[in-house]
């Protein structure tokens, strides 16, 4: 498997990666759904055993550099980035606790028109009409998603509001950890997220009213925690070395498509034929832009 890899070129490597990476993060929301726990205690898991985990892929995946890498990670972009991803993490797992899977992932979609308009606040890169009016569909999307929710079945009852808007901030969060690494070329992300994901998961546990964790759960939050979450993170962090971000925020809308179909086949929460419309209308926003972007670039 390894001596097909090496073989490829360098842009069907990053394709490689971003699918596997995509693919092995899809069932996510199904396991948090499965392992039943409360908020805070699911996102405390999480956090704490991604970042434990995924801390130490870094370290032997960059065992020569990692002493170089690390002293990055505790400068103000990687500070900054600390602090975007352990606001990512805690916002998706409020968002999915609040909402549909469907809803949050809608949201959470809008990364590369998120990244866009950070890039022209960070990184000077001038947006045309063309993104700016494609922007605006996609929050119609989102906005129709909502709109459609009270028709979903099985769903929790929470805020559609609410989980949307975590959601996004969960999405503004990867955004801005994109940016940062686009702007500072030397910064290693990878313990910078690792880092955060900790943090957050103290934040989580220190919030959270059952800090034990139930009989039922282990095996969820394995799947979740040291399996899913680190290495898909580290499949995708690496993806963008070989192929173009762009291509990479294209492969992972599978994780809107996949994700909810994940949680409708296994526990039946089914969305409202609406909130389909609303997230189709994000995917082809999505796609849109990355082509237009694409063909602007080349």
């Amino acid at each position: 498997m390894i001596n097909k890899f090496n073989i490829l070129d360098n842009r069907s490597k990053g394709i490689a990666l971003a699918v596997f990476g995509v693919l092995l993060l899809t069932p996510d929301t199904l396991f948090m759904r499965l392992s039943e726990l409360e908020k805070w205690q699911l996102g405390g898991w999480r956090g704490v055993l991604m970042g434990t985990t995924l801390f130490f892929i870094w370290i032997f995946s960059r065992r020569k550099e990692h002493k170089r890498e690390f002293l990055t990670t505790f400068s103000i972009p990687g500070l900054l980035i600390i602090a975007a991803m352990a606001i990512n993490s805690v916002s998706f797992t409020l968002g999915i606790s609040e909402t549909s899977v469907i809803i949050v992932l809608t949201a959470l979609a809008t990364m590369p028109l998120l990244t866009a308009l950070l890039s022209v606040l960070f990184l000077n890169e001038q947006q045309n009409l063309i993104s700016w009016l494609i922007l605006i569909f996609a929050v119609c999307g989102i906005s129709l998603a909502v709109s459609g929710s009270n028709t979903a079945e099985n769903a929790p009852d929470g805020s559609v509001i609410l989980g949307a808007t975590y959601g996004l901030i969960s999405a503004l969060g990867i955004s801005f950890t994109f940016t940062m690494v686009r702007k500072y070329q030397n910064l290693s992300v990878m313990p910078a997220t690792a880092i955060g994901c900790i943090v957050s998961g103290v934040f989580c546990f220190y919030l959270s009213n059952e800090p034990n964790l139930n009989f039922s759960a282990p095996f969820s939050v394995i799947m979740m925690g040291i399996i899913i979450l680190p290495f898909s993170f580290a499949l995708l962090l690496i993806a963008p070395k070989y192929t173009r971000a762009s291509t990479v925020s294209l492969i992972m809308l599978l994780e809107l498509v996949l994700g909810s179909f994940w949680v409708w086949l296994v526990i039946d929460e089914r969305p409202s034929l609406q909130m389909v419309i609303g997230a189709l209308i994000v995917t082809i926003s999505i796609i849109a832009y990355i082509k237009i972007s694409d063909i602007q670039n080349s």
